[in-house]
């Protein structure tokens, strides 16, 4: 059931889906009571508003994750070479 921010350096509760970002992620896992037989589910994870602008959520390595979003990977990139640029200037 969802009821926090998936980010888990969060602490906001869920309390209306008309603020933040429901994500619907498929997983699957392979049951050792039936040999090859792969189980599917589908699992629900919120982000805030706030985190909601910076983060989404994937798969990684079997377990829900967040991570930046594209464009705040390449924002932050950018930022940390103008950074640098003003600590050698």
């Amino acid at each position: 059931m969802l009821s926090k921010c998936a980010n888990p350096a969060c602490s906001a509760r869920l309390h209306y889906l008309r603020a933040g970002k429901i994500f619907k992620i498929e997983t699957s896992t392979v049951s050792s009571e039936q040999k090859g037989s792969t189980t599917r589910r589908i699992e629900h994870f919120w982000l805030c508003e706030s985190c909601a602008q910076t983060l989404t959520v994937v798969m990684e390595n079997g377990a829900a994750t967040t991570r930046p979003l594209r464009g705040q990977l390449a924002k932050s990139a950018s930022q940390e070479k103008s950074e640098r640029k003003w600590d050698v200037a």
